[in-house]
């Protein structure tokens, strides 16, 4: 039995439509899949953002809230966590990882006191006289004239104070990422600290400041070896 040309011609537009539906059909699909994920992918941010800064927990003392801010609304914490859990082939290379942030942490901190023990110290009350008598009596003229050799050696000395000390006979591997992790971690603990003026809240800040990240260190640490 043959197919007539007009019937066969007619099978043909017929599959074609039904082609094009298909296809307009999909089309339609993967659009509106598309929107909903990216309306789903901005729900989510604006969720996250409104989160962040009322969920931080509000501390006594604004030392400690400085301290919060740092822990939990900056890269600080996933930025230590990251390089630490990174040293994977042996505990020897996060144990001295560990060990040389400590101590760029400590040397920060020490600095940190100093300057601002040189800032109070060199405030003096204004005077118009060019001379006055000091303590005890002895004039009070500075004759202390720096030149530039002893220029040169004090910043020589403020450059090597704050160089990344390399701690002898601990692993290499661990020394080099905590080298080059710990610009990015001074900078967000020096964002925080600058602004603790009070006495109490800065020896809060770095009291807790140490003590978290030794613990986290030996959080972290246990995780790693329940895995192994």
């Amino acid at each position: 039995m043959q197919i007539k040309r007009e019937d066969f011609l007619q099978e043909i537009r017929e599959e074609r439509e039904f082609r094009m539906l298909v296809r307009s059909a999909i089309a339609i699909v993967e659009s509106k899949s598309k929107n909903e994920e990216s309306n789903l992918r901005n729900i989510i941010r604006n969720l996250i953002s409104e989160a962040k800064p009322t969920d931080l927990k509000q501390h006594d003392e604004t030392g400690m809230n400085y301290l919060e801010n740092l822990f939990s609304n900056t890269s600080f914490l996933s930025d230590l966590k990251g390089n630490y859990v990174a040293l994977a082939t042996s505990a020897r290379q996060r144990k001295s990882f560990r060990s040389h942030i400590l101590n760029a942490l400590n040397g920060l901190l020490n600095r940190d006191q100093l300057n601002r023990r040189e800032d109070s110290g060199s405030a003096v009350t204004d005077t118009s006289l060019k001379a006055t008598p000091g303590e005890g009596g002895e004039t009070n003229i500075d004759i202390n004239i720096t030149d530039n050799e002893t220029q040169k050696k004090t910043d020589v000395e403020k450059e090597d104070a704050n160089k990344f000390n390399m701690l002898p006979g601990l692993d290499e591997s661990g020394a080099a990422a905590a080298e080059l992790a710990w610009p990015a971690l001074e900078s967000n603990i020096k964002n925080e600290l600058v602004k603790t003026r009070d006495p109490r809240d800065r020896s809060l800040f770095q009291k807790y400041l140490y003590e978290n990240i030794i613990a986290y260190f030996d959080e972290w640490e246990g995780a790693m070896i329940g895995k192994s």
